[in-house]
């Protein structure tokens, strides 16, 4: 396992190319040098190009103190996370502002297989379902007041309100400004094609 903190592209595959001689598995840990590292300096879209140009496991050496870096690392295809452990961020030495605590990879773990698990499968979005929900969370058209037969339609009169279906949808509104109502509705009543002429 090789961290590319300090080292140019051209070290790395300097590196890359003697160990392969051993015929040995490499993985290479995408690596910003600065302790804490601020998230300007994270770089990781470094990750996907190294995967590309490296043909092996990249990882993420990570030093900012939080579990934000590393999880956007593993969406990103970071097969490994190295980082530094402290019982408390108020301890004395170098490396404490820089790592996570306890708590913290607990979380960190969590976050990174629930990423794993999502970037599975790709699958299209179940229509059926999403069908269902519009229906309970789609908008239809009623009116903010009551109105009389024979009143003509403005926009002024409208609101959009759960559920969907019950009427005409809301995404419709400009199709029924200026027609006239068949009969009398009381606010809040959806609109339908009945209640309407021209």
């Amino acid at each position: 396992i090789l961290s590319s903190g300090m080292s140019s592209p051209d070290e790395i595959q300097e590196t890359i190319n003697f160990l392969n001689k051993s015929k040995k598995d490499i993985s290479i840990l995408h690596c910003t040098t600065s302790y804490p590292t601020i998230p300007k300096d994270w770089n990781l879209f470094e990750i996907p190009k190294m995967i590309k140009k490296f043909n092996c496991d990249i990882g993420f050496s990570d030093h900012s103190g939080n579990i934000f870096a590393c999880l956007a690392a593993t969406s990103l295809g970071a097969k490994i996370l190295e980082f530094h452990v402290t019982f408390d961020k108020f301890m004395f030495g170098p490396d404490s502002s820089s790592s996570l605590t306890i708590d913290q990879v607990k979380n960190l773990v969590i976050g990174v297989n629930q990423i794993k698990e999502s970037l599975k499968k790709s699958e299209p979005k179940n229509i059926k379902n999403i069908s269902t929900l519009k229906d309970m969370f789609g908008k239809s058209l009623c009116v903010n007041k009551k109105l009389f037969k024979g009143h003509k339609i403005t926009f002024s009169d409208l609101e959009s309100k759960k559920p969907g279906k019950m009427g005409i949808p809301a995404k419709d509104f400009e199709s029924i400004i200026g027609m006239k109502l068949n009969s009398n509705l009381e606010k809040w009543d959806f609109l339908n094609k009945k209640n309407l002429s021209k």
